[in-house]
């Protein structure tokens, strides 16, 4: 049986690159985990889950794939299922930026020796990048993806002195991505817009109940620089 990857998880796994130890924290019924080696992108896998019983539907699919010999499954919350210096790449997906930024606070001695992490944040893009920019990790690529009718943004972040914004980025707004911004992905325009289209309509809901608040003006005002960026 052959594992296919919906392209959110697909692009997760091209940003991981090759290595020989990856752990997918949060990994579910294995899935990414068990699609990672069979497509030679790393010789071992660790998947580490909080939930026992989703790694024993991950065992499952492992055993039925030929390949959970090289599937370690462990019990544990966060990187709490790491040893510092274990695995070359980390990847967290499908939960949202805040529990990551969490994930990654608590588990900084695992995730500091990492050569790569990638994050794939269903949510809290913003406070996601503002720990990641304040805690000393450096942003080295960003994607973002469409995948069954919604924008997924992806962060692969490692160790070390992060890079300062692009000229004419709207200082504090970190909802969308400067690195995305600067290697002028394709869909970066299309997600400001919806982002702005959203904004607008909170905003003129608001004005009803006769108030603007001060917090999405300012994002509507960082949005229409971004999208007049972008389309210079």
């Amino acid at each position: 049986m052959h594992v296919h990857l919906r392209p959110r998880l697909a692009r997760a796994a091209d940003m991981l690159g090759p290595c020989a130890v990856i752990a997918d924290i949060g990994s579910d019924h294995g899935r990414l985990a068990v699609a990672l080696l069979q497509q030679g992108r790393a010789e071992r896998v660790i998947a580490g889950d909080i939930s026992a019983a989703s790694l024993e539907k991950a065992r499952s699919l492992a055993t039925l794939c030929g390949v959970e010999d090289r599937v370690d499954l462990r019990v544990a919350d966060g990187l709490a299922a790491l040893a510092p210096g274990e695995a070359e790449a980390i990847l967290l997906a499908g939960m949202g930026g805040l529990l990551m930024a969490r994930i990654l606070s608590e588990g900084e001695a695992v995730a500091r020796t990492a050569k790569r992490i990638v994050l794939q944040p269903q949510g809290n893009a913003a406070e996601l990048r503002t720990f990641l920019y304040e805690s000393g990790y450096a942003i080295e690529e960003e994607a973002i993806i469409f995948d069954n009718g919604r924008y997924y943004q992806l962060i692969r972040a490692v160790n070390g002195q992060p890079h300062p914004l692009p000229r004419g980025w709207p200082e504090g707004y970190l909802e969308l991505g400067p690195v995305a911004y600067e290697d002028r992905d394709p869909l970066l325009l299309p997600l400001a817009q919806k982002y702005r289209a959203g904004h607008q309509k909170r905003l003129r809901r608001a004005q009803r109940d006769g108030y603007a608040p001060a917090l999405l003006l300012r994002a509507l005002a960082a949005l229409d620089t971004i999208i007049a960026l972008l389309e210079e």
